[in-house]
């Protein structure tokens, strides 16, 4: 798997459409880099992350050289060009980074927002979308992409009913559409 490679830079379409092809969560931690603070909770969390999950959940990480890798060593090869290009498109607040993007289908994304977690909060969340990811990777669908509609579901209904669903509004269609009801802007947080 890409996460077992010393450095894997995913700079194209083409190889994000590849790597989203795995049987596999994917979520992208996008944040503002104020502070140090959060980019190293991730990166502390690193080694019992992909302990726990394996090849379940595959957490990208912006890089300075225009790309995502899973395996950011430190905070100064986080790409906050690409980050920030990033939360403008999703129009996420800056009291609201850093936080998870998935996406839900084509150019429509959902959202863990995590700017006011404490870090045992933040890594709970982690844990618990983790398990979720290790039990879908279990029980899901066998086929790559049933799977990632399957287990983006899964973690989208979880967030739902963890009340910390957030998605832009244009995405509402998206979203009802992979949870399998109807998803009201009042939810979202």
């Amino acid at each position: 798997m890409l996460r077992d490679l010393k450095m894997h830079l995913i700079a194209t379409q083409e190889q994000i459409d590849e790597f989203e092809r795995e049987r596999a969560l994917v979520g992208t931690y996008i944040d503002h880099r104020y502070s140090r603070d959060k980019i190293d909770w991730v990166l502390g969390a690193r080694a019992g992350f992909n302990a726990h999950v394996g090849s379940s959940f595959h957490l990208l990480i912006p890089h300075v050289n225009n790309g995502y890798t899973v395996n950011v060593t430190d905070e100064h090869q986080y790409g906050i060009d690409l980050a920030r290009a990033m939360i403008n498109h999703l129009e996420i607040k800056h009291s609201d980074l850093p936080c998870i993007v998935f996406r839900a289908t084509g150019k429509d994304y959902y959202f863990l927002k995590l700017g006011h977690r404490t870090k045992s909060e933040f890594l709970d969340i982690i844990g618990r979308i983790g398990d979720l990811a290790v039990e879908a990777s279990i029980n899901g669908p066998r086929d790559p992409i049933k799977f990632r509609d399957w287990v983006n579901m899964q973690t989208a209904n979880f967030l739902r009913r963890e009340k910390m669903l957030s998605a832009l509004r244009r995405s509402l269609p998206a979203l009802t559409g992979l949870v399998g009801s109807v998803v009201d802007v009042k939810e979202l947080v």
